[in-house]
């Protein structure tokens, strides 16, 4: 099945990669230990890429294809990106940036992908949630973890996606906001349900 012409399929990566913890920090967050954690969001191997700016999206895969779609400034740049029917894979590294001799860290993490509407709110989930827990994260030290969404499923729209990387305490209860510490967000632009991995013969 070959690319359509239409709109190209990518993920693209925020050009300030996430933002900062605590300008997204939630209800109850400890913005102490905020402070103490860096985290560095990052998509692999991408196929293509896409440019957002005033006048709309570009994506270049092969070839070039445009869409009127235009977003908050926040969210121009170029970006890599990737075909639909493939899976995107990105890793979270989380470092403890404390200083020597400060206690080690015990942290749960998730990461949730979404549509990104047009006026900067969420909609549907795109894959699964993925789950980490990191124990024992002394000062000066990071952990890399692993993730991947595949970019399949209906009525999937075209423009940007964003994955958000939730870092919180263990144990804290039913409230999800109670234990967490931090929120970073990174953007990726999805596909078009039509497009697909291109062919021999594209």
């Amino acid at each position: 099945m070959r690319l359509l012409p239409a709109l190209s399929t990518c993920f693209v990566l925020f050009a300030a990669l996430v933002l900062p913890l605590s300008e997204v920090a939630g209800a109850g967050a400890h913005s102490g230990e905020a402070v103490r954690i860096s985290t560095t969001v990052e998509f692999l191997a991408p196929s293509g890429w896409t440019t957002t700016d005033a006048t709309g999206t570009r994506y270049v895969f092969r070839r070039t294809t445009f869409e009127p779609k235009i977003y908050a400034p926040e969210f121009w740049g170029t970006f890599p990106g990737y075909y639909y029917g493939s899976t995107m894979r990105f890793t979270v590294t989380i470092a403890n940036t404390a200083p020597k001799g400060s206690k080690p860290l015990t942290v749960a993490i998730d990461a949730i992908s979404n549509v990104l509407e047009v006026d900067g709110t969420f909609g549907q989930q795109l894959g699964t949630t993925q789950e980490w827990i990191i124990e024992g994260l002394a000062p000066g030290q990071s952990r890399t973890l692993s993730g991947s969404v595949a970019i399949v499923g209906d009525h999937i729209p075209s423009g940007l996606d964003i994955t958000s990387v939730r870092i919180r305490h263990l144990n804290h209860g039913r409230n999800s906001d109670a234990g967490l510490i931090s929120t970073a967000r990174a953007i990726w632009c999805p596909p078009d349900a039509d497009a697909a991995l291109p062919t021999a013969n594209d």
